[in-house]
Protein backbone atom coordinates (compact mmCIF):
# COMPACT_ATOMS: atom_id res chain seq x y z
CA UNK A 1 0.00 0.00 0.00
CA UNK A 2 1.49 3.31 -1.05
CA UNK A 3 -0.18 6.63 0.13
CA UNK A 4 0.20 8.87 -2.79
CA UNK A 5 -1.70 12.49 -1.00
CA UNK A 6 -2.84 13.85 2.51
CA UNK A 7 -5.01 16.39 2.34
CA UNK A 8 -8.61 16.77 4.07
CA UNK A 9 -10.47 19.94 3.27
CA UNK A 10 -13.33 20.97 5.09
CA UNK A 11 -15.54 23.46 3.89
CA UNK A 12 -18.61 25.42 6.25
CA UNK A 13 -21.58 25.92 4.93
CA UNK A 14 -24.59 27.07 7.40
CA UNK A 15 -27.53 24.95 6.56
CA UNK A 16 -30.65 27.31 7.97
CA UNK A 17 -32.96 24.08 8.53
CA UNK A 18 -33.51 22.54 11.94
CA UNK A 19 -32.08 19.41 13.08
CA UNK A 20 -31.24 17.33 16.08
CA UNK A 21 -28.14 18.21 16.79
CA UNK A 22 -27.75 15.28 19.96
CA UNK A 23 -25.55 13.28 17.20
CA UNK A 24 -22.50 15.30 15.56
CA UNK A 25 -20.29 14.23 12.71
CA UNK A 26 -17.08 14.81 14.22
CA UNK A 27 -13.11 14.46 12.95
CA UNK A 28 -10.69 11.79 13.73
CA UNK A 29 -9.34 14.24 16.74
CA UNK A 30 -12.91 15.31 17.83
CA UNK A 31 -13.80 18.36 16.29
CA UNK A 32 -17.39 18.85 15.44
CA UNK A 33 -18.27 19.19 11.81
CA UNK A 34 -21.21 21.71 11.37
CA UNK A 35 -24.12 20.89 9.46
CA UNK A 36 -24.37 21.92 5.95
CA UNK A 37 -20.40 21.42 5.71
CA UNK A 38 -18.43 20.10 2.53
CA UNK A 39 -15.35 17.86 3.45
CA UNK A 40 -13.00 17.32 0.50
CA UNK A 41 -10.71 13.67 1.20
CA UNK A 42 -7.63 13.75 -0.85
CA UNK A 43 -6.07 10.70 1.00
CA UNK A 44 -5.44 8.47 -1.55
CA UNK A 45 -3.83 5.06 -0.82
CA UNK A 46 -3.05 2.76 -3.86
CA UNK A 47 -3.50 -1.23 -3.07
CA UNK A 48 -2.01 -3.69 -5.64
CA UNK A 49 -3.45 -7.10 -6.02
CA UNK A 50 -0.50 -9.39 -5.70
CA UNK A 51 -1.97 -11.90 -8.46
CA UNK A 52 -2.55 -9.73 -11.34
CA UNK A 53 -0.61 -6.78 -10.30
CA UNK A 54 -3.61 -3.98 -11.20
CA UNK A 55 -3.23 -0.90 -9.20
CA UNK A 56 -6.43 0.16 -7.27
CA UNK A 57 -7.16 3.86 -5.54
CA UNK A 58 -8.61 4.05 -1.94
CA UNK A 59 -9.87 7.03 -0.44
CA UNK A 60 -11.27 6.40 2.71
CA UNK A 61 -13.41 8.80 4.89
CA UNK A 62 -11.75 10.39 7.86
CA UNK A 63 -14.75 11.19 10.26
CA UNK A 64 -16.86 9.96 12.97
CA UNK A 65 -20.24 10.03 14.51
CA UNK A 66 -20.61 11.22 18.40
CA UNK A 67 -23.25 11.07 20.84
CA UNK A 68 -23.33 14.49 22.57
CA UNK A 69 -26.73 14.31 24.63
CA UNK A 70 -29.07 11.61 22.71
CA UNK A 71 -32.05 10.50 24.82
CA UNK A 72 -31.80 6.84 26.72
CA UNK A 73 -33.05 4.38 24.33
CA UNK A 74 -32.68 6.38 21.09
CA UNK A 75 -30.63 5.19 18.44
CA UNK A 76 -29.03 6.67 15.06
CA UNK A 77 -28.39 5.59 11.38
CA UNK A 78 -26.72 7.34 8.56
CA UNK A 79 -28.93 8.16 4.96
CA UNK A 80 -26.16 8.61 2.16
CA UNK A 81 -26.95 9.62 -1.24
CA UNK A 82 -24.66 8.84 -3.85
CA UNK A 83 -24.75 11.87 -6.22
CA UNK A 84 -21.63 11.35 -8.18
CA UNK A 85 -19.44 8.99 -9.40
CA UNK A 86 -16.73 8.60 -11.81
CA UNK A 87 -15.62 5.32 -11.65
CA UNK A 88 -15.01 2.28 -8.95
CA UNK A 89 -17.18 1.86 -6.40
CA UNK A 90 -18.27 3.39 -3.13
CA UNK A 91 -18.16 0.72 0.03
CA UNK A 92 -19.27 1.23 3.33
CA UNK A 93 -19.92 -0.48 6.61
CA UNK A 94 -20.51 2.56 8.54
CA UNK A 95 -22.15 1.83 11.97
CA UNK A 96 -21.33 -1.83 11.49
CA UNK A 97 -23.37 -2.27 8.67
CA UNK A 98 -21.65 -3.48 5.64
CA UNK A 99 -23.33 -2.74 2.38
CA UNK A 100 -22.32 -4.28 -1.22
CA UNK A 101 -20.27 -1.85 -3.22
CA UNK A 102 -22.03 0.87 -5.63
CA UNK A 103 -20.93 2.05 -8.86
CA UNK A 104 -23.52 4.27 -9.66
CA UNK A 105 -25.65 7.23 -8.10
CA UNK A 106 -28.11 5.62 -6.00
CA UNK A 107 -29.74 6.12 -1.95
CA UNK A 108 -28.36 4.27 1.05
CA UNK A 109 -29.26 3.54 4.62
CA UNK A 110 -26.79 2.01 7.54
CA UNK A 111 -27.92 -0.53 10.43
CA UNK A 112 -28.85 1.53 13.25
CA UNK A 113 -27.01 1.63 16.63
CA UNK A 114 -27.19 3.14 19.72
CA UNK A 115 -24.48 4.71 21.10
CA UNK A 116 -24.17 5.79 24.69
CA UNK A 117 -23.15 9.76 25.80
CA UNK A 118 -19.61 10.93 24.47
CA UNK A 119 -19.55 7.64 22.66
CA UNK A 120 -17.73 7.71 19.42
CA UNK A 121 -18.57 5.42 16.24
CA UNK A 122 -14.91 4.80 15.98
CA UNK A 123 -14.00 4.00 12.04
CA UNK A 124 -16.83 4.77 9.61
CA UNK A 125 -15.23 2.09 6.87
CA UNK A 126 -16.31 4.76 4.39
CA UNK A 127 -14.29 4.49 1.24
CA UNK A 128 -13.84 4.90 -2.29
CA UNK A 129 -12.50 2.40 -4.94
CA UNK A 130 -11.23 4.22 -7.62
CA UNK A 131 -9.16 2.84 -11.19
CA UNK A 132 -8.84 5.99 -12.38
CA UNK A 133 -8.59 9.94 -11.51
CA UNK A 134 -12.02 11.38 -10.88
CA UNK A 135 -14.46 11.97 -7.88
CA UNK A 136 -17.38 10.22 -5.78
CA UNK A 137 -19.64 12.70 -4.09
CA UNK A 138 -21.83 11.46 -1.01
CA UNK A 139 -24.26 13.44 1.19
CA UNK A 140 -24.51 11.90 4.34
CA UNK A 141 -27.53 12.51 6.56
CA UNK A 142 -27.88 11.56 10.55
CA UNK A 143 -31.24 10.40 11.48
CA UNK A 144 -32.40 9.84 15.29
CA UNK A 145 -34.62 6.85 15.82
CA UNK A 146 -35.38 4.61 17.93
CA UNK A 147 -35.16 0.25 18.01
CA UNK A 148 -38.57 -1.14 17.85
CA UNK A 149 -39.91 -4.50 17.21
CA UNK A 150 -37.33 -7.15 16.13
CA UNK A 151 -34.73 -4.40 14.92
CA UNK A 152 -36.50 -1.93 13.11
CA UNK A 153 -35.57 1.39 13.02
CA UNK A 154 -38.39 4.17 13.68
CA UNK A 155 -37.27 7.47 12.44
CA UNK A 156 -38.14 10.52 14.65
CA UNK A 157 -35.86 13.68 13.28
CA UNK A 158 -33.10 14.28 10.79
CA UNK A 159 -29.68 15.28 12.75
CA UNK A 160 -26.98 17.12 10.80
CA UNK A 161 -26.48 16.87 7.28
CA UNK A 162 -22.71 17.02 5.68
CA UNK A 163 -21.60 16.38 1.83
CA UNK A 164 -18.00 14.39 1.49
CA UNK A 165 -16.20 14.02 -1.57
CA UNK A 166 -13.85 12.02 -2.13
CA UNK A 167 -10.98 13.14 -5.08
CA UNK A 168 -8.45 11.04 -6.88
CA UNK A 169 -6.31 13.83 -8.51
CA UNK A 170 -3.94 13.78 -11.16
CA UNK A 171 -0.92 15.53 -10.18
CA UNK A 172 -0.19 16.33 -13.63
CA UNK A 173 -3.44 18.25 -13.55
CA UNK A 174 -1.90 20.96 -10.82
CA UNK A 175 -0.43 22.58 -13.73
CA UNK A 176 -3.76 23.27 -15.02
CA UNK A 177 -5.04 24.57 -11.70
CA UNK A 178 -2.77 27.32 -11.16
CA UNK A 179 -0.72 27.23 -14.58
CA UNK A 180 2.85 27.50 -13.13
CA UNK A 181 3.54 24.45 -11.15
CA UNK A 182 5.22 21.76 -13.82
CA UNK A 183 6.68 18.72 -13.02
CA UNK A 184 10.45 19.17 -12.39
CA UNK A 185 11.90 15.93 -10.91
CA UNK A 186 11.22 12.24 -11.48
CA UNK A 187 12.33 9.25 -9.20
CA UNK A 188 11.65 5.30 -9.02
CA UNK A 189 10.51 4.08 -5.68
CA UNK A 190 14.19 3.29 -5.27
CA UNK A 191 15.40 6.88 -5.44
CA UNK A 192 16.19 6.33 -9.28
CA UNK A 193 15.94 8.72 -11.77
CA UNK A 194 12.77 8.05 -14.10
CA UNK A 195 11.93 9.23 -17.51
CA UNK A 196 8.64 10.90 -18.41
CA UNK A 197 7.15 7.95 -20.27
CA UNK A 198 8.69 5.59 -17.76
CA UNK A 199 5.65 3.24 -16.85
CA UNK A 200 5.38 1.96 -13.27
CA UNK A 201 4.70 4.49 -9.78
CA UNK A 202 6.75 7.75 -10.08
CA UNK A 203 8.03 10.19 -7.35
CA UNK A 204 7.50 13.29 -9.18
CA UNK A 205 8.67 16.83 -7.32
CA UNK A 206 6.89 20.00 -9.47
CA UNK A 207 8.37 23.46 -9.49
CA UNK A 208 6.06 24.54 -7.05
CA UNK A 209 7.77 22.12 -4.66
CA UNK A 210 4.93 19.36 -3.71
CA UNK A 211 6.06 15.90 -4.19
CA UNK A 212 3.38 13.51 -5.35
CA UNK A 213 3.32 9.81 -6.18
CA UNK A 214 1.67 9.30 -9.64
CA UNK A 215 1.26 5.86 -11.80
CA UNK A 216 2.19 5.74 -15.51
CA UNK A 217 1.00 3.54 -17.80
Amino acid sequence: MFALVGCCTLAVAQDDEEVDESYQFVTASGEVIANGSTIVMRDVELEEDPGTGELTYVVPADFQVKNVSNTFGECVRLYMVITQIDNGEFNTCALGNCIPGKSEPCDLYTSAKRMDVDEVSGDLLTEWYSFDYGKCVVEMQIEVGEIVGFGNFSFLDYGPKITVEFVNPDPAGIRAVDGTAVPAERYTLDGRHAGESQKGIQIVRFSDGSVHKMVVR
